[in-house]
Order: C-alpha cells, then structure tokens, then sequence
C-alpha cells in the first residue's frame, strides 16, 4: 500500500491506462469521465474494481478537490488475496466500497433505463394526441419527420432488476453484520468483490449507451432549430387562437412539455429559457392575422413541372411537402430498388427494403391525396402517382411513362362512371360524404371500428362521437384498412409487392392492359345475360294507404368496381353489400392496369358474390339445409357427395380432388363450378355432373334466351320446365299484386315496373 496526495484538477487515470493499481479515496472526491457523461465518487469508494476484471480503464478520472488516495498493487484476484492476508481488515473495508460502488452504478442504470423509457413513450404519445387533436379540430397537421425514425431504446445485453435490488439491498447492511457473515472467510470476500466489479463493468458501457441514446433524440422535443414537438404544439395553439378556439388544452400541453424537458436533465438551460420566453412573449390576440397570411402564401406556392427524368419522383415528394431529408431518403429507396440484381428476390434484405418503400408510398400518397383536394387542376405527373402508383421514370420505364402521362388527362372519361371508380377517385367519394368506407379484414365497419377503438382506449367516448361525422378520419380509415389491403391482393404476387410502378408488371403496352369502364361494362353486361338475376336484390315494399302492408320487389343494384393503382393480375369480392341493408352496391376490386381479361375477372368475382350475399341473406343458418339456399345445399351436396348413389364413382373422385385442390374450401370448389356454368354451360357444353347443376340452375338460372336455346336439350329439359312453372307462380302472384294495387287508388312505379319485367327476363 501506498500513500498518495493529489491536488485538484489532476487528471491521474485516462481511458486506455493499463489497471495496476486499485485506488481507496480517504480524503476528497474524483470525478469520473465519460465520453458523454460523468459522475463524482466521493470518499470510502475504489477506483479500479469496476475495470479489474477487464484489466483496462475504461473512463478518465480527475480529483475534483485536494485527495489523499491509497493505492494497491492490483493486476489478478491473487493480489487481492495477498492484500487481505497482509491486512484481514482491509477484507470488509474493500467489499463494503464495492458493494456501495455496484449500488450506485446499477442505480444509475436503473434510472437512465426508466429514463429512456419514459422519453420514447412521452414523445411518441405526444405526437399521437398531436394528431388525434388535429384530426378532431379539422387543422392540418404539420410535417414532422423525426417520428418515421425514431424507435425505443434497444440494448444487447441488460442487467436484471434482480441485480440491483441485490446491491441496494447489501450496500445498507451495517458494517458489523457484513463483518459477522463475510469477516471469517476471504472467498466469500473476493467471490462478493467479483461479482460487484462485474456488475458495474456491465454497466458503464450501457450508461454511456442510454446517454447517447437520449442526446442523439433530444431534438425531438426540444431543439435551437426550432423544429421539435414543443414548436408543434405552439404553432397548433397558434392556430386554434385564430379560430378562436379554448387554448387551455394547449397550454397544458406545452406545461407538460417543459417540465418533462427539467426532469430530463440532458437540455441546456439557455436554451429551455429562450424557447419558454418566446412562448410566453407572444401575443395570440395575433395568431388569426398570422394564419391568413400564411395561408395566402401556401396557396401561391406553385411547384413547376420538370421535364421528363429522374425530377418526376423529387416533384412528387415535393408535392407531399417533404423536407429535404426526407426527400433524400425516399430517393436513396428507389434507387437501391432500381439497382437490385433480382427485384424478385426474397431475401431479408430485400423484404425490409420493400417494407420500407410500401410504408414511404403510402405516406405520400395520403399527403398528396390531401393536397390534391385543394386543387381544381392536378398535373398529369400527380394523376400518374394517384391512379397507377407511378413514381419513377426509370423504374416505370421511359416508354410507359410517357404513355401513362399521355393517358392522364384522359382518364376520367374513360375509367369513371357512375359505379366504377379508380382508387384515388374512391377516396375522393369517401372524403365528399358520398360513400361511406369499408369494412377492415376483421368484417368491422367504420362505425363498429370507432366503438372498438373506445373499448380498448385508444379514443374517448367524446372522440367516437365526433369522428362518426368526420370524413378526412374516414378517409384515412380507408387508406389504411381496404386500400393498402387490396392493393397488394389485386397485384397477384404477395411476397414480392411494393406498390411503386414497375417496368416488370407493364407486360403489354399501357393501353390494351388498361381497365376501362366500356371493358367493365361489357363483361357486366355479358354476365347479365347468362346469370340475368346476378345483381338483383330483395327489397320490401309498403304503402298502407293503398291496402299493402308487406310485398318483396327485384331491384337490379350493379357493384361499384374500384381500380387500385397497380399492375396487376387478380380481382377481390371484397363486400357483398355496402353495409348492413341489403339494397347497396357490393364493391370489387380489381387492378386499373392487368394482361387479364376483365371479363375472365369478372365471372370469378360475380361467383364469390353469389355465395358471400348468399351467406349474408341466410345469416347463422346459411348451411343448414334445413333452411334451404344456394350455400346450404350446395355444402350438402359437398360434405355428402361419397353417399350420392347419382354420381358416378368417376365422378366422386373428381369432387374430391376439386376439394383437395381449394384446400377444402366449399366457396372455391363452387367458384370454379360457377365459371364453367358461365362460359360452358351456358353454350351446352357440359361441365358440370348433375347435383351441381340442379343446384346453381335453382339459384343462378339462365336467362330466357338461353333457357330456349337449351330448352330441346335433355340434361336441361326438366329444370326448364320447374323452372317456368316456378316463375309462372311469382308472375301470377305479382299481376295479382298490382291489379289490387292499382284498383285502391295505387300508381305502378319505375321500380315495381322494373321488377315486372324481371319476371319476364
């Protein structure tokens, strides 16, 4: 041992210095250095265990005041062992220091542990209500980059609470009990000492880790560039003063704020004063003439249209209003794409990559969406983005994007009716109040979407109410749930989707893969006229005045058919119905660009339709044969088909391989039956085996031209002939219906003449 006096200020250990020594504070105190923190050990404390066992100082250590410090020779537990031998006393006197240095070094892990905790989950919900507020009050939200990238703290390795309780617990035993437990023998000594040193060689590193971590994010909430949540949320007070709105909200808001930045302790004071000075400086009796002008300058801003390259994807993101950061990081994704060796590759890399560009597209794209509802005249570059998914000229390819941007201004006249819509189109219906969204993959509507938000938390029984009338949330609802959902099922190859236009799926020329109304149409009609009671609905009829209480009328109700913004090969029944009554629209989708025939698209959704509003007519009994329908029957004839003496064993055996073929899954095997009754049957090509055919005739019948073509054939004679006698009934009883309708003072309707005629369809 050795007697050292050090004077303040005297920097004696530096990182990097070989351990030789093990140093005993018994007069003054030492600050400990890191590269981003430091700390002071006061005296009583050892320097050195905590880098012992690695043999290396890992901190800078500088005498805050005038110190006398004992040092011991140190390189090996051996030398710890010699010490005690020469001096048993010092054997307590050293545990003692390590216990209180391992103490205080897991506390200070514990604390900025929680520490970072609280800072990610006190910005990230900061943001939220930032949004929700912007959302309930109808106030754009400004751009805030920082959030895409910042994620919770993430440490390789930590120390269990278990450990720092230990040490807290067995620093504040008093000196003579440690003396009576661990006094008489210096394994359990050194063994205590050991693991202390461990334990905080653990956790310096993490410290500095936590610190960093906090100094590298601090800029989220507060920083000198002014680009923070504090700066958010007084620009959102700013203009909710100039729309004469209470501010108590927003300044509760920015109070939490600035204590959270105090208890921090990472944030320069100056800086905390100024920022907190402009707020309370500023006169928000101003804030209305402020926002007006502001507002003047945002709708001359004009971005001018770059000629044909690399500028087209740049001119979108600018659109969106993203920074230049962002800009940057949007362009470095597409062009790593543009770069890949296989853009069909599965890889990890190349999955996140794809993840990263689905989730940069759609941000845009909502942002642009919003933008574009401000402006009666959109840019065919901006149209391309909206319908097609079109982004890059180089990805797209020079020759699709110049006949994508000649098509642009064309598009409405030709893939919009009055049930066809293309996806931005959609939206814009969702938006003006005119159709009100989807339901989500969990079957749940908006409104059943709201109720379960309230259930779980997420929103106030005051938010429900307001979003139920709020359609920009019922906008994003859509965005979020059916339209990033569909777009990615109607693209056809599910493990390679990203939605940004690519050269590889335009196939043929951009004008024959187009999907028009006149094509839509034209398979719709083509349907009609095989299955003519496709798109017919049930609807009740009353008028007590007139003597009818109750009668059912046929009313023909055509799908809406939405074009999602891609290159694609598959088409999706998403609804049945628009909602619960039956009378609404069903919605398809398809993509607005396929090689696919839409009429060979259609026939496949037009049989999913049939069984989906099927099941939603029948309810919990739709296949209960008891109850019979197209569904119940047609799982009886399924689940049964082995006992079916009418079927041939040929026969069985091709049900049971369209069975293992749809996975069992009755709709699929029914789909298919349902096509070739569309493109066969119907032509007296026989493709169907008896029992399917009785079954889809009884519920999907031929219209009457067909029903005469095929009447002299002898597999169809007998179902003709129920089938007119069948429909002989229902004209009877609607002529009936009328003539008594009409002699008490009643006037046959377009409607009740429409479902006349349909009898005789």
């Amino acid at each position: 041992m050795a007697v050292v006096n050090i004077e303040k200020g005297k920097h004696f250990i530096k990182n990097g210095d070989k351990v030789t020594e093990l140093y005993w504070i018994v007069q003054g105190s030492v600050r400990q250095v890191m590269s981003n923190e430091e700390f002071v050990i006061e005296k009583g404390n050892m320097i050195g265990l905590a880098e012992g066992t690695k043999g290396v100082f890992s901190c800078d250590y500088i005498t805050n005041e005038d110190c006398v410090i004992y040092s011991y020779q140190y390189e090996k537990e051996e030398d710890l062992k010699q010490i005690f031998e020469a001096q048993p006393k010092n054997a307590t006197v050293f545990l003692m220091s390590a216990l209180r240095g391992a103490d205080t070094t897991l506390r200070r892990y514990a604390e900025y542990r929680t520490l970072c905790h609280k800072f990610y989950n006190f910005n990230v919900e900061l943001y939220r209500q930032y949004k929700i507020i912007c959302s309930k009050l109808k106030i754009d939200e400004r751009e805030f980059s920082k959030m895409d990238y910042f994620e919770p703290l993430s440490l390789e390795t930590t120390v269990r609470q278990s450990k720092v309780d230990y040490f807290s617990n067995l620093s504040r035993m008093p000196k003579p009990v440690v003396d009576a437990f661990y006094g008489k023998s210096n394994a359990l000594v050194l063994g205590e000492i050991i693991h202390a040193a461990e334990c905080m060689e653990q956790s310096l590193p993490l410290i500095e880790e936590m610190k960093q971590y906090l100094l590298d994010n601090q800029g989220i909430l507060l920083n000198e560039q002014k680009s923070d949540l504090f700066a958010l949320y007084f620009d959102l007070m700013k203009r909710a003063a100039a729309r004469g709105l209470d501010l108590a909200l927003f300044q509760k808001k920015i109070m939490s704020i600035m204590e959270f930045v105090k208890i921090c302790k990472i944030y320069d004071k100056e800086l905390i004063e100024t920022r907190v000075a402009e707020y309370e400086s500023y006169d928000f009796s101003k804030a209305a003439e402020e926002e007006l002008e502001a507002e003047k300058e945002d709708a001359e801003e004009d971005i001018e249209e770059p000629p044909m390259g690399d500028e087209w994807l740049t001119y979108i993101l600018k659109y969106a209003s993203y920074d230049e950061e962002k800009i940057k990081r949007a362009e470095m994704l597409i062009e790593e794409y543009r770069e890949l060796p296989d853009m069909y590759s599965t890889s990890d890399d190349v999955r996140k990559l794809r993840r990263d560009i689905t989730k940069m597209f759609y941000d845009v794209y909502i942002r642009v969406f919003k933008k574009s509802l401000n402006h009666s005249k959109l840019s065919p570059i901006i149209k391309m983005f909206l319908n097609f998914g079109f982004m890059d000229v180089t990805l797209a390819g020079e020759e699709n994007a110049s006949a994508l941007y000649e098509l642009a201004d064309t598009l409405e006249e030709k893939c919009k009716s009055s049930n066809v819509y293309t996806g931005y189109e959609w939206l814009k219906s969702i938006y003006n109040g005119e159709n009100e969204p989807s339901k989500n993959e969990f079957d749940l509507d908006y409104t059943g979407y709201l109720r379960e938000q309230k259930r779980m938390g997420e929103i106030t029984a005051a938010q429900e109410a307001a979003f139920l009338d709020d359609n920009w949330n019922k906008t994003v609802y859509e965005l979020d749930n059916m339209f990033k959902s569909t777009n990615r099922a109607t693209y056809g190859k599910f493990s390679t989707f990203q939605p940004v236009l690519g050269e590889e799926d335009i196939i043929n020329s951009v004008e024959s893969m187009l999907v028009t109304v006149d094509k839509l149409n034209d398979a719709l009609d083509y349907l009609r006229s095989v299955d003519y009671s496709l798109f017919y609905h049930e609807i009740v009829f009353s008028d007590p005045d007139h003597g009818i209480t109750k009668e059912t009328l046929q009313k023909e109700i055509l799908p809406y058919i939405i074009l999602m913004p891609n290159a694609g090969s598959r088409s999706m029944m998403w609804q049945e119905t628009a909602g619960s009554r039956r009378d609404t629209p069903a919605r398809f989708i398809m993509p607005i660009l396929t090689v696919v025939e839409p009429r060979e698209m259609m026939i496949e959704l037009c049989g999913r339709y049939r069984w989906e509003m099927c099941r939603k007519i029948q309810g919990m009994r739709w296949n209960d044969v008891t109850e019979r329908s197209l569904t119940s029957e047609y799982c009886d004839y399924m689940q049964f088909y082995r006992k079916n003496h009418d079927l041939s064993a040929e026969t069985k055996e091709k049900i049971k391989n369209a069975l293992v073929k749809a996975k069992n899954n009755y709709r699929e095997v029914f789909v298919k039956d349902y096509q070739n009754w569309i493109k066969y049957e119907s032509k007296g090509s026989f493709r169907l085996n008896k029992i399917a055919r009785e079954i889809i005739f009884t519920y999907c019948p031929f219209s009457k031209d067909i029903r005469k073509t095929l009447a002299s054939n002898p597999m169809y004679q007998n179902l003709f002939e129920k089938y007119e006698i069948f429909k002989g009934r229902k004209l009877r009883h609607v002529t009936n219906f009328y003539d008594k309708y009409q002699k008490s003072g009643g006037t046959i309707t377009q409607e009740m003449q429409d479902n006349l005629d349909f009898y005789n369809l």
